[in-house]
């Protein structure tokens, strides 16, 4: 017998999942588009907003850890059903295979042999769906390994703290001396990874811990949530902003490399949660299409991609013009981009009664295998 899941689900969740991916893709568009001479990083208020941007990656995923946990469903024994553990991972096999295949270095499968080894390391380089990909396999992991829920709890937090206080030593080694470049982009930045497992699982899991604390609170979850995000959220960016004042590190990325930039993403991406939550009441008009691009986020994500980068089989507005558009176009070009995917997803809701069905299920399944297939081996 199974274990219900809480029956109180909290929807600012979702809210901020998409209010995050939104920040994400326009960062993601101005950066690709706009010159340097109108969007200058080394100067206000782009500084700024430069600096935020290395704050939405941590929001999407501690909220992707909390639903992880909060929708973990055990039975009596405290054991996850392995049909649900085998989902997951299906789910991550998913999303790293589409990472990948959104940055196949070559048009065919047979032009891959002839694909210099340059062009392989930027290939294996890890971004943010191959990054989600590896800490939901770590999650599934600590999933089957801590029958308990009280113990998976503890040892998703220690593990968040472990990463977390592992990642100064783990980027002093050099990683891509020892291991293939498809593993070693995992846990180095010296490959062009963005998103190396050191330091940026440690938000998942850290999301995770907090989303099993609140399965066990059955009243008043939400305000019991906003409290603790806000003194949590309020004492690990005011001690982490102190004492990377009080002891400066000279020639040192403390985002990148360091524990205390863990902790004041953290805790600004927990601020920045409570936040969106006490604004949802003023926006209940648009709070159900709030709570669906929440859910669909990574569709969202992925369908910019394709949108500003296109793919292994076209080219888009990010590669005919990077970093060639004024300010003004690529705001326009960011705006474009959001109508054109978030309207996708609404569209998609109205067809998908129709679509949703066995038989046509399978024939899209077919459709899209044989597709592809042609695409890799024409």
């Amino acid at each position: 017998m199974q274990q219900a899941a809480p029956s109180q689900r909290l929807y600012e969740l979702d809210a901020a999942k998409f209010v995050a991916m939104l920040l994400m893709i326009v960062g993601h568009a101005l950066d690709a588009l706009v010159r340097p001479d109108e969007l200058d990083i080394t100067r206000l208020p782009w500084s700024l907003w430069h600096w935020w941007r290395g704050i939405t990656a941590p929001i999407f995923l501690t909220i992707s850890g909390m639903l992880f946990a909060l929708t973990l469903r055990r039975d009596d024994r405290g054991r996850v059903e392995r049909s649900i553990l085998r989902r997951r991972i299906l789910r991550a096999v998913q999303v790293g295979a589409i990472g990948y295949l959104l940055v196949l270095p070559a048009h065919r499968l047979y032009d891959l042999p002839f694909v210099e080894n340059e062009v392989w390391r930027a290939f294996f380089q890890v971004n943010i769906l191959q990054l989600v990909a590896a800490s939901l396999t770590i999650l599934v992991i600590f999933a089957a390994v801590f029958d308990d829920e009280r113990v998976f709890r503890r040892a998703v937090l220690l593990g968040s703290i472990a990463i977390a206080a592992l990642t100064p030593l783990v980027h002093r080694i050099a990683w891509y001396d020892h291991l293939p470049s498809a593993l070693a982009a995992y846990v180095s930045y010296d490959g062009g990874s963005l998103f190396p497992v050191f330091p940026f699982s440690a938000f998942m899991l850290f999301g995770a811990w907090l989303g099993a604390r609140l399965r066990t609170i059955e009243y008043e979850r939400l305000r019991w949530f906003r409290r603790t995000g806000i003194v949590l959220g309020g004492m690990l960016a005011v001690v982490g902003v102190t004492i990377s004042t009080a002891v400066p590190i000279a020639g040192v990325d403390i985002y990148r490399y360091t524990p205390i930039g863990v902790a004041i993403r953290e805790g600004v991406a927990l601020l920045f949660i409570v936040g969106v939550s006490l604004a949802l009441p003023a926006l209940r008009a648009i709070e159900r299409l709030l709570v669906l691009f929440g859910k669909q986020a990574l569709t969202i994500y992925v369908l910019h991609l394709v949108l500003l980068f296109g793919s292994p089989w076209f080219s888009s507005i990010g590669r005919l013009y990077p970093k060639a558009l004024s300010l003004g176009e690529g705001i326009a070009a960011a705006i474009t981009i959001l109508v054109l995917t978030l309207g996708s997803v609404v569209a998609w809701q109205h067809v998908r009664p129709y679509i949703l069905r066995p038989a046509v299920v399978q024939a899209l399944r077919i459709g899209v295998a044989v597709v592809l297939a042609y695409l890799l081996l024409a």
